[in-house]
């Protein structure tokens, strides 16, 4: 077992991995606890590291839940979450059961205004709705 991956699991569930970077992390927890209490069991993984990158938690984890959302601050375009999702298609395609999703920062300039960065940061709505879509429940439906 590598040094990282004893750290890398910060909530079990049974229905869909999200891997959440950073302070995304903390906003993907806060939408998971959200959503357990629809039904829905999220398995949030905070890799604390890119590089090296504990793929071989995120892996299991998919091969446990058959989805997967990848949360980070940054642009979609060229960001980390590309990545992952790329390696993840290449080591275990069979294991996805829908199509993967990115919840990232927008492809624009972070803004120096306190009300547009937040609507270029991901906040929780947008990661409930990927999540939702993955788990094939539309937003706004119970």
């Amino acid at each position: 077992m590598r040094w990282y991956s004893r750290l890398a699991a910060s909530r079990e569930g049974r229905d869909v991995t999200v891997v959440a970077l950073s302070i995304m992390r903390h906003k993907a927890m806060a939408v998971a606890d959200e959503l357990a209490a629809e039904g829905i069991e999220c398995e949030v993984i905070d890799p604390r590291t890119v590089y090296p990158f504990d793929y071989d938690t995120v892996l299991a984890s998919v091969a446990k839940t058959h989805r997967l959302v990848v949360v980070h601050e940054s642009n979609r375009r060229s960001g980390i979450g590309g990545e992952i999702v790329s390696q993840v298609a290449e080591r275990a395609f069979d294991e996805l059961q829908v199509h993967p999703a990115i919840v990232a920062g927008l492809d624009v300039p972070m803004p120096y205004n306190r009300k547009l960065e937040q609507l270029v940061i991901p906040g929780p709505d947008r990661i409930k709705a990927a999540i939702l879509d993955v788990v094939g429940r539309p937003a706004g439906k119970e």
